[in-house]
């Protein structure tokens, strides 16, 4: 006698098992996944902030290098924290609207307290609201070499494009500037980098397509075409001499309070000597600080709850997305 084949299919709970189980390996390669592609994106950001500081802190180790200085009573050399937004007129920054960068103290640190050992670390300093303003006389900045030429470094906060107004639709980035006057205007305008006519009396700054980015105002108020890096957002520097044993002695800063040094040619007083040696710093944000920082800047966000103030949010952001740069660096020019 023959018997009819049985055919079964799958029961509910075989079926929800199955789900189940497929969810569960889904989810192991959605979190693999993520892990895999969070890595490869903190990888290119480091890439891409090494590149950024290599190329920074190489051209400043060129200019610092070939600085020079007489035996006068002119500012060869100049450093000022501006740490005021009053303090940034017309330096082309675009000011107001959601949290931006904390002034008035709350990014104000350029000797930070000493370890347990009694140790200054340049790389828990905080320069102000546009970091460190440094220009000096320097040369060997052309492709053949140069006469004597004012390079001024900075920070400053605009659209990637176009004047730093409110309602330019741009993205807004914090970027170093560095501003070369040309032989001929340092000549015109004299051999102290603190006069007045390396002011500006505007705060639009030139496009870059002008030709006009290596005039006296560019030292305050640096044209688009004298952009070095995106995204810094904080630089600055520690001064040295050197004592009759050779060791180094910090000159600037001297204090937690310190905000200017300015180097006179014929001073042998620390608070205004000419340095031997300077440690640059600079710190730059990772793509993924980028997008997170102009979210807070834009408004897109409100402030966690854990965050007591707008300054220790953005800070906080900050130091999670970003790299710190230093290089320690001789100033080998010495004066006539």
């Amino acid at each position: 006698m023959k018997h009819a084949t049985q055919r079964r299919g799958f029961t509910l709970l075989e079926l929800l098992v199955a789900v189940a189980i497929t969810l569960v390996i889904a989810g192991l390669m959605l979190a693999v996944t993520t892990q895999v592609l969070g890595l490869w994106q903190r990888t290119q950001a480091g890439h891409s902030q090494s590149a950024s500081a290599r190329q920074v802190l190489d051209l400043l180790e060129r200019d610092l290098q070939a600085a020079l200085h007489r035996r006068d009573a002119n500012g060869w050399l100049a450093v000022d924290i501006l740490d005021t937004v009053a303090g940034l007129t017309n330096r082309g920054w675009l000011i107001g609207g959601a949290p931006m960068k904390p002034a008035d103290g709350g990014s104000f640190l350029p000797l930070p307290p000493a370890d347990a050992d009694g140790v200054y670390h340049l790389r828990d300093a905080r320069f102000g609201l546009s970091g460190a303003w440094l220009r000096f006389v320097t040369t060997n900045v052309e492709s053949g070499g140069s006469l004597p030429t004012v390079v001024a470094y900075q920070i400053a906060r605009r659209p990637v494009t176009g004047n730093p107004v409110a309602t330019n639709p741009a993205p807004v980035r914090y970027s170093l500037y560095r501003s070369v006057i040309s032989p001929e205007e340092t000549f015109s305008n004299g051999y102290d980098v603190t006069a007045t006519a390396y002011g500006s009396t505007g705060n639009t700054p030139t496009s870059a397509l002008s030709t006009t980015y290596r005039q006296p105002r560019n030292v305050t108020n640096p044209s688009h075409a004298n952009l070095l890096a995106s995204d810094v957002v904080d630089f600055g520097c520690w001064l040295y001499r050197r004592d009759g044993a050779g060791a180094l002695v910090r000159i600037y800063p001297e204090s937690a309070g310190d905000t200017a040094h300015h180097a006179i040619g014929q001073s042998t007083a620390d608070d205004s000597r000419f340095p031997e040696v300077a440690d640059v710093f600079v710190r730059i944000l990772g793509s993924g600080g980028v997008a997170l920082l102009e979210a807070i800047e834009r408004g897109r966000v409100t402030r966690p709850p854990e965050y007591a103030t707008d300054a220790v949010w953005w800070w906080a952001v900050v130091e999670a997305n970003s790299a710190v740069f230093i290089r320690r660096i001789e100033i080998e020019g010495t004066a006539p």
